[in-house]
C-alpha cells in the first residue's frame, strides 16, 4: 500500500508539473515564419539608409559630440516636412540631453508613436553604434520621408529618444521614461519601438542558443527580424509580425511577466506598464550581433537591404494604423 501511496503521490506531482508547464506554454503566444522570397530592396531607399548610419557614426553619440547626431536628425525630420519640438529631459547628472519629436497631427486625440534611441554607449572604447542604434533612428528617418503626408484618422509621432544608454537606463533619466510619463494611454493607439535592426546572418547556428531545445522552438539563423511584447501587446505584436513577414523571416513573443528579462532592454519598457500598447522591433541585439557595444560595430556589418524592407514593411503598417 504504501508502494502505492508513493507512486500515485509521484504521479500526482508529474501530472501538477505537467499542467503547470502548459500553462506558462499557453501564457506565451509565439509566431515564426518561413522566409519568403525576398522581393529586391529599393535601391534609393538602401542608399539613403547607409547615409544616415555614416552621418550618424561620424562621432561618438554621448557627451558633447552627441549634438552631431542630434542635428542631423531634426535636420532630416524638418526636411521630411514634419514639425518638429524638443523634449527637455531633466535628470541626475545635470548636463542637457533631448528628446527629438515630429509629429503630424490626425482627426483624432489618438495616435501612433515609432521611436528609436539614438544615443550610443559609452564603453570607453570608441564604439560607434551602428547597429546599436543608428541602424533603427536611419529606419524612422526613412519612415518620416515614406509615411502619409495627407490627413489621417491617428496622428502620428517619431520620437528620437535620448539617455536610453547606461548609465541613464532603467532609471526615470530615461528619454522614453520622461516621455511616457506625459502620454495619457487612451490617446496612444500603439508604440512601436525599433531598436538594433541592421545585423543578420546566414550562417548556420548564427542565432545562439538560449536555452536547451531553443531550435524546437526558434530559429537557430539569423536572418530574421524579432517582434516583442507583453500580453497586452498581443493584437499589435500579430499585426506587425504579420507586415514583417511579407518581407523577411519574422519571430513574434508575447510573453506575460517579462518586464525584467531582455525582452525589455530598450525604450518600450517605459510605455507598457502604463496600458500603451507596446513592442519592440529588434534583430535581436546583444543576443545576434557579437559586435555589440564593440569598437567593430560599424556601419560596414549592416544589411542595409534588409533594414530597406523594414522599412517598407513599417511604412504600410503604421499607414494602415492610422488611416
Amino acid at each position: 500500500m504504501k508502494l502505492l501511496a508513493y507512486t500515485l503521490r509521484g504521479l500526482g506531482i508529474l501530472l501538477l508539473l505537467l499542467l503547470i508547464t502548459c500553462s506558462v506554454v499557453l501564457c506565451i503566444s509565439l509566431g515564426t515564419t518561413e522566409a519568403p522570397p525576398l522581393r529586391p530592396a529599393c535601391p534609393d531607399t538602401t542608399a539613403r539608409l547607409q547615409q544616415h548610419v555614416n552621418a550618424l557614426c561620424q562621432a561618438p553619440r554621448h557627451g558633447t559630440t552627441k549634438l552631431i547626431a542630434h542635428d542631423y536628425i531634426v535636420e532630416q525630420f524638418r526636411r521630411a516636412g514634419w514639425q518638429v519640438r524638443l523634449q527637455h529631459l531633466f535628470g541626475s547628472d545635470g548636463q542637457t540631453h533631448y528628446n527629438i519629436i515630429a509629429s503630424r497631427p490626425g482627426a483624432s486625440k489618438q495616435r501612433c508613436i515609432i521611436g528609436a534611441h539614438y544615443d550610443s554607449c559609452d564603453t570607453g572604447n570608441k564604439n560607434p553604434g551602428a547597429d546599436d542604434n543608428a541602424s533603427a533612428v536611419a529606419v524612422l528617418l526613412e519612415l518620416a520621408r515614406t509615411l502619409p503626408h495627407t490627413p489621417q484618422t491617428l496622428g502620428i509621432e517619431l520620437i528620437a529618444w535620448d539617455c536610453e544608454e547606461p548609465p541613464y537606463f532603467d532609471t526615470p533619466d530615461m528619454g522614453s521614461a520622461q516621455h511616457a510619463a506625459l502620454c495619457k494611454p487612451e490617446e496612444v493607439r500603439a508604440l512601436i519601438c525599433l531598436e538594433m535592426l541592421g545585423y543578420y546572418s546566414d550562417a548556420p547556428d548564427s542565432q545562439p542558443q538560449l536555452f536547451p531545445g531553443h531550435s524546437l522552438l526558434l530559429p537557430t539563423v539569423g536572418n530574421f527580424v524579432a517582434v516583442v511584447g507583453d500580453w497586452g501587446s498581443l493584437g499589435l505584436a500579430r499585426r506587425t509580425g504579420s507586415a514583417l513577414s511579407h518581407e523577411l523571416p519574422t519571430v513574434r513573443l508575447n510573453v506575460p511577466f517579462s518586464h525584467a528579462t531582455e525582452l525589455w532592454f530598450s525604450d518600450h519598457r517605459n510605455y507598457a506598464p502604463r496600458g500603451i500598447p507596446s513592442i519592440m522591433v529588434t534583430d535581436t541585439a546583444m543576443l545576434r550581433n557579437p559586435h555589440y557595444h564593440e569598437p567593430t560595430d560599424t556601419p560596414a556589418t549592416l544589411n542595409y537591404e534588409h533594414m530597406a524592407r523594414i522599412t517598407r514593411a513599417l511604412t504600410q503598417l503604421v499607414s494602415d494604423i492610422v488611416k
